[in-house]
């Protein structure tokens, strides 16, 4: 997994320095896009993809916490079903099966990071460019110490989990 750094640029030569510094930090330009207005020109800069302009991971998200909170509703209406019949290890198996659930739902709520497109709408509509930096884990306090430090003006605007494979 990999993680979605967004910075928040005033201009497209601003972007383009900071793609320069990405690079040099060792940062595939296949892994940099950028998301802007439609009438904002961006010059080289590569453009997001379909998947990442229309947050597909944010819909990923919704489906799977849905799916989460629905099996654990079945599975305690099960569980108590089973008990009410005096079918003890159903209601044991249920009751574990909940408890993975909720302990998967739990470490996905508190340890993986989320932030959506829609989060960047305001200042999109303001002219401002959007850099996506997809890097591994180790990589991310050094490269945003890195361009914070180098380019001030570019403003942090948090990560996100991102998968690659299947491109969101």
């Amino acid at each position: 997994m990999f993680r979605r750094l967004h910075f928040l640029l005033p201009n497209a030569k601003l972007a383009q320095n900071v793609v320069e510094e990405l690079l040099k930090l060792g940062v595939a330009s296949k892994n940099i896009h950028t998301h802007a207005k439609e009438s904002l020109p961006t010059g080289s800069l590569r453009p997001a993809t379909d998947n990442q302009k229309h947050d597909r991971a944010k819909r990923l998200e919704k489906l799977f916490w849905n799916s989460n909170l629905a099996m654990f509703f079945i599975l305690l209406f099960l569980m108590i079903v089973s008990l009410a019949n005096s079918y003890f290890l159903l209601a044991i198996g249920c009751l574990a099966v909940m408890t993975v659930n909720f302990a998967i739902g739990n470490f996905f709520a508190a340890h993986i990071p989320h932030i959506h497109m829609d989060e960047f709408k305001h200042a999109l509509s303001h002219n401002e460019l959007l850099l996506m930096v997809d890097v591994k884990d180790d990589q991310v306090y050094e490269i945003e110490k890195t361009i914070h430090r180098h380019h001030p003006a570019a403003v942090e605007g948090g990560s996100s989990w991102t998968l690659k494979s299947i491109d969101i």
